[in-house]
This record gives structure tokens, sequence and C-alpha cells, in this order.
């Protein structure tokens, strides 16, 4: 599909280009156009070469039944016979998340063990991309709602306590304190 858009940007039909369609014919220079498109679709397929090996791996945790068994790592073909071969998972797979699906709630560790251990090493490479990504919209939205420039102490309290997953007894807290009464 891609040499197509290249051949039809050679040929001056921007169909796929709507940017370069509003411009005047004269001020496109398809030269520099078709260049820049081979060099993007190049630095794309060099940024995810190595990812494209992990195709099948990935497709074990995101669609195990469609996945063909030939297509599985070999320690766990099997594994994936018995999953795609039982009925009540494949139901409880569409009808959960991915994540509470392989949770031993849904697929028994106990009868999937190699598999589990797969999944687990997939979900382990993008959570603290996850995190970081989490923790970085947190930092944005807590700059963006500070009036004043909070110290580097701060700062960090309030990170600290925005991706914090311990819930504060306020009640007790304020039990604990002696309040005066105003004259």
């Amino acid at each position: 599909m891609q040499f197509v858009r290249i051949a039809q940007l050679t040929a001056g039909k921007f169909m796929h280009f709507t940017r370069l369609a509003a411009c005047a014919p004269e001020d496109v220079d398809l030269d520099t156009c078709v260049g820049v498109v081979a060099s993007l679709r190049e630095e794309f397929a060099s940024r995810f070469a190595g990812v494209r090996p992990l195709a099948a791996d990935f497709m074990l945790f995101t669609d195990p039944f469609d996945l063909l068994v030939n297509d599985a790592p070999v320690p766990l073909q099997m594994e994936s016979v018995e999953l795609q071969c039982n009925d009540e998972l494949k139901v409880k797979f569409r009808t959960s998340s991915l994540l509470s699906f392989f949770c031993d709630l849904v697929l028994p560790s106990s009868n999937f063990p190699k598999y589990i251990v797969h999944i687990q090493h997939i979900v382990a490479m993008f959570s603290s991309t996850y995190c970081c990504d989490q923790l970085f919209s947190k930092m944005n939205y807590t700059k963006s709602r500070l009036c004043s420039q909070p110290s580097d102490r701060h700062f960090s309290d309030i990170l600290l306590l925005s991706i914090s997953s311990i819930e504060p007894d306020i009640e007790s807290i304020l039990h604990g304190k002696q309040h005066q009464p105003s004259d």
C-alpha cells in the first residue's frame, strides 16, 4: 500500500495527501515530497524491525483463539491447542478484558503455566511505559493546576500523592487534632 501511495505522489495525485492537495501545484516539489515519504517509510521499517518477530507472541496475548497453533512458540503450542479447544474460556475471553482474562480468576494458571508466564513477560514489556506515561500526564496536569511555582520538594510530594494507591483516613487525622475555637 505504501508503494502505491509513493507512486501516486510521484504522479502528482494527492488523494492520500490532503494538505498537498490544498497547495498550488507550482508550490509542491514532488521530488522532495517523495524523498520525505520514502525516508519516513524506511525509518518506520527500521524502528519496528525488532518488533515484527514478536508478532506471534503479541497475538498470543491479544487474540489467542485466532492464532494458528503452528505460529505459536513450540513450548506453548500444546497449551495453545488446549486453550483454543475450550469453548467456555473462549466465551470468557470475548466478554472480559485482556488483563482480567489472564488473571487466575479466568484462565487457571495450573492448566496453562507456560502460557501465563509468557503473558506476564508481554505485560511486563509495556507496564513500565504505561506507568511512566501515567506519571508524566499527572505531572503536566499538576503543573497546569498550580497557581504559583512549587518548590521541588512540594512538587515531588504532590506527584507522590497523585500516584499513591493509599487512601488517606481523613476522619482519624481530624479526630487526632486539637481544634482551637476562634474568638
